[in-house]
């Protein structure tokens, strides 16, 4: 993956359809799930757009909150010291292997 694309993805918890997405920020891997903090939406409103224009954060398009990058911190907007939801990631050869919630 290049640097600051993103690769979203689909997942079942607990019998619910549910996303998350992988962004590669200073040569690491972190995933997150695809869910604002501040109302549970998904952050892209364009299929797999998850960061900002100036490159510098993930941001929810429907309501502008600005995480960072590499802790999911919110920074900016609402909801101001909530985290995005962590999703363990490695890498494993070429492939992207995210652990998913039981």
């Amino acid at each position: 993956m290049v640097e600051h694309r993103t690769l979203k993805f689909v997942f079942e918890e607990g019998g619910v359809r549910k996303e998350g997405f992988v962004v590669r920020h200073e040569g690491r891997l972190y995933a997150y799930r695809n869910e604002c903090r501040h109302i549970p939406m998904t952050l892209d409103w364009v299929e797999n757009r998850f960061v900002s224009r100036d490159g510098r954060y993930l941001q929810c398009a429907t309501h502008g909150a600005l995480y960072e990058m590499g802790t999911g911190l919110c920074v900016g907007g609402p909801p101001m010291g909530e985290r995005l939801r962590v999703l363990p990631v490695e890498e494993e050869g070429d492939d992207v292997v995210v652990t998913l919630p039981e």
